[in-house]
């Protein structure tokens, strides 16, 4: 994992905001995402009532509408501010930069023991919910623990 941290490192260094840090890496495995509700609650509501939806007050916060940057394996970075994804190669390195998600727009995230292996699942404020597997040998707890409390 060294190995790999040290090229996310170099990856991540040159986009980092002042003050910003690498804290964690770690390699998973997607395992899918349950899109968000986009109907509403209030316009689902209404819906049942028979009324028309109230109409939205202002512009959406952004990070109830960002999406979890995904490939089928992945490396993740995390900062104090944000997780950053990159796509592995065959060789199981980083390839291709995926995109990068503030923890600003994550609600929650949830790691556990699921038969063979533990998932990390990432709630995200736009009700989407986002699992992951860390792969055999990563410091899943860690990673977990590390994103958990930057969250808060």
């Amino acid at each position: 994992m060294a190995r790999v941290r040290d090229q996310l490192a170099e990856l991540v260094a040159p986009v980092l905001a002042p003050g910003e840090e690498l804290i964690a890496t770690v390699k998973v495995n997607y395992n899918g995402t349950v899109p968000p509700n986009i109907q509403g609650v209030g316009a689902g509501a209404a819906a049942v009532a028979g009324v028309e939806a109230p109409e939205p007050v202002g512009p959406p916060d952004p990070d109830s509408v960002l999406a979890f940057p995904t490939a089928n394996q992945m490396a993740l970075a995390l900062t104090g501010g944000r997780i950053f994804g990159w796509a592995l190669g065959v060789t199981g390195k980083p390839k291709q930069f995926v995109g990068e998600v503030p923890l600003s727009a994550i609600s929650s995230v949830e790691a556990g023991d699921h038969g063979h292996a533990t998932v990390l699942r990432v709630h995200m404020k736009s009700t989407a919910i986002v699992d992951f597997e860390f792969m055999h040998g990563e410091p899943a707890a860690e990673f977990a623990a590390q994103l958990t409390e930057l969250i808060g």
